[in-house]
């Protein structure tokens, strides 16, 4: 790895959060998944906004309520900040590549270039993505002028393949 490629790995893992171990990890995420994904069920009922029935086709108006509620001002109106907001999106994002994929499953790994810090993941064969933090501040991420990146990103990475 180059010297840059390994600064930017610890930089990364900064936001990463330190565990004594594997178990431990597993245990912490489990429950982040859980309540996150219980938390959206519920502000999602309240609002009437938004059915969380974890098909790709759901990704895009919980995009456009995020949308919604950014352009307004509005997360309060939810009782969640535009953070949490973001990791519940995040969270129902890998519930839906893994609900949504059979070769889909979450993964809590070691970051390999920072022992003690893990990762949550969405693996899918070969291919690794780390959850936490994917949609941070969605509204400055680039190239999402339609304002679709979760599905595109689901098709991108978990559509099944056609055969």
């Amino acid at each position: 790895m180059s010297k840059d490629g390994l600064a930017a790995a610890v930089k990364y893992s900064k936001d990463l959060i330190a565990f004594n171990d594997s178990k431990e990890a597993e245990d912490f995420f489990s429950t982040y998944r859980t309540s996150l994904l219980e938390e959206l069920e519920r502000i999602s009922a309240e609002s009437g906004v938004f059915t969380p029935d974890y098909s790709v086709d759901s990704l895009d108006p919980l995009e456009k309520w995020y949308f919604d509620l950014y352009e307004n001002d509005s997360f309060s109106s939810t009782g969640v900040t535009k953070e949490t907001f973001e990791k519940m999106m995040e969270i129902y994002f890998g519930e839906t590549a893994v609900r949504g994929s059979e070769e889909a499953n979450w993964i809590v790994r070691e970051f390999p270039f920072v022992k003690g810090k893990y990762e949550l993941l969405v693996k899918k064969g070969l291919m690794s993505m780390s959850i936490v933090g994917k949609f941070q501040n969605l509204q400055n991420v680039q190239g999402n002028k339609r304002k679709n990146l979760m599905i595109r990103d689901f098709k991108k990475y978990f559509q099944p393949s056609k055969k």
